[in-house]
C-alpha cells in the first residue's frame, strides 16, 4: 500500500478543491465538485468560489440560488451552506440520520408520520422561524428553548431558505419552506456524499470523512459496499481511502497563495487536519473563530480581514508563521484581488500587514 506524505496529501486537496489554477465553470457545478460551501457568513460562499473561479461574479451565484441551482439550507454539522439543488437530498438524508435517532428518543410521544405530514405540508408555505416555533410548540414537551422548535422542524424535514437568503447582502430574515425533492434511500445517499467527499477532498481516513459531515461511521457504512475505493497511507500509518484515478500530484508542486473564505471547507474536512492548518496554527483555533484565512504552499499561514473608509479599502494580513519575502508579493497581489472583488467601486485599494 502506497505511503503519501504531508506535502503529497496537501497538493491533492488543493488539486482536488481548485486551488492549484482557476476553473471557468458555474457556481451550481462548482459547488457540486467543491461540496456544500459554509454560508454562516452570507458573503463565505463568494470568497470561497472567488478564490477558485476564473471571472468569477457575485451575480453569477446570486442567479443561480434565485433560479433554484442551488439551495441555503442547514446539513453538515447543524450549520448553514450553500449545496447544489441536485444533490440537497442525499446531503439531507445523510446528516439527519443522527438526529432522527435522538429525535425519536426525546419526542417518542409523538407519532412521527403524523408529524412529518402535518409539518410537510404546512410548510408547503413559506414559514419564518418564529411561526416555525409557534407551530412546533403545539406538540408540547419540548424542551424550553428558543431553537429547540427550530432544529425539531430542520430534523425532520428537509427545509431551505427562500432567496435572497444566500444572496452577498442576506438580509437574515430568512423564510423556509420544506424542499420538494424526495429524499433518496439513506445508503444510495450516503454513497453519493461519500464520492462527492473524496473527489473533493480525498485521499481520507472514515473518521474524517464522518467528522466533516457530523454523522456517525455508522450512517456512512453501507455507502462504503457501494462505492470502489483505493487504499493510501499517511505517514503515521493511518488507512486513507480515495475514489480510483483521482490527481495526487507530486510534493513538489507549485502551490499559488489563496486567500480562503470564513470557514472554508478544507479547513473542516478532516478529523486530523495538519495537511492544510499546520499544528503549530491549530492552537489559535481558526475553524471556531471562523477568520478567513491565507493559504502560503496549501496551508494556512495568516488570516485576512477587510475594512472600508469612505472610497477606500484597506485589506489586512495577520500572519500566524513567518512568511518568506518571496511569496510577499504573491500575497499583495492576491488580497488586492480579493479587496476588488468584495468592494468593487472603490476607488483606492490598500494590503497592510505583509
Amino acid at each position: 500500500m502506497q505511503t503519501l506524505s504531508r506535502p503529497e496529501l496537501t497538493a491533492a486537496l488543493a488539486a482536488r478543491q481548485m486551488l492549484l489554477q482557476r476553473r471557468r465553470i458555474g457556481p451550481a457545478e462548482a459547488i457540486r465538485r467543491l461540496t456544500p460551501l459554509q454560508g454562516q457568513e452570507p458573503a463565505a460562499p463568494y470568497l470561497a468560489l472567488a478564490a477558485r473561479l476564473d471571472g468569477f461574479d457575485k451575480r453569477d451565484l446570486e442567479a443561480a440560488i434565485g433560479s433554484g441551482q442551488v439551495v441555503k439550507t442547514t446539513i453538515m454539522r447543524l450549520t448553514l451552506h450553500l449545496a447544489a439543488a441536485e444533490d440537497y437530498p442525499a446531503y439531507a438524508q445523510l446528516t439527519r440520520q443522527a438526529r432522527m435517532r435522538n429525535w425519536r428518543k426525546t419526542y417518542a410521544h409523538l407519532d412521527e408520520e403524523q408529524v412529518v405530514a402535518e409539518l410537510g405540508d404546512w410548510l408547503r408555505e413559506p414559514r419564518t422561524n418564529r411561526e416555525i416555533r409557534e407551530r412546533v410548540a403545539r406538540y408540547g414537551g419540548l424542551r424550553d428553548q428558543e431553537w429547540t422548535p427550530v432544529f425539531f422542524a430542520r430534523t425532520v424535514l428537509p427545509l431551505v431558505q427562500l432567496p435572497p437568503a444566500g444572496f452577498w447582502s442576506d438580509p437574515r430574515r430568512a423564510t423556509f419552506v420544506v424542499d420538494p425533492r424526495p429524499l433518496p434511500d439513506p445508503a444510495d445517499a450516503a454513497a453519493l456524499v461519500l464520492r462527492r467527499y473524496l473527489a473533493g477532498f480525498g485521499p481520507a481516513s472514515r473518521p474524517d470523512i464522518a467528522a466533516w459531515a457530523g454523522v456517525a461511521q455508522r450512517d456512512l457504512a453501507e455507502g462504503w459496499t457501494r462505492i470502489e475505493t483505493v487504499s493510501y497511507r499517511d505517514e503515521h500509518g493511518t488507512e486513507l481511502l480515495d475514489l480510483p484515478d483521482q490527481p495526487v500530484p507530486p510534493a513538489s508542486t507549485p502551490l499559488p497563495v489563496r486567500l480562503l473564505a470564513h470557514w472554508d471547507q478544507p479547513l473542516l474536512a478532516y478529523a486530523a487536519r495538519d495537511r492544510i492548518i499546520p499544528s503549530d496554527v491549530q492552537p489559535l483555533k481558526l475553524t471556531l473563530s471562523g477568520d478567513p484565512t491565507v493559504t502560503v504552499d496549501g496551508r494556512v499561514a495568516a488570516s485576512w480581514s477587510i475594512e472600508r473608509e469612505g472610497d477606500a479599502v484597506r485589506l489586512t494580513v495577520t500572519p500566524h508563521v513567518e512568511i518568506r519575502r518571496a511569496v510577499r508579493a504573491e500575497i499583495r497581489a492576491e488580497a488586492e484581488r480579493t479587496a476588488r472583488f468584495c468592494e468593487p467601486d472603490a476607488r483606492s485599494y490598500g494590503v497592510a500587514g505583509v
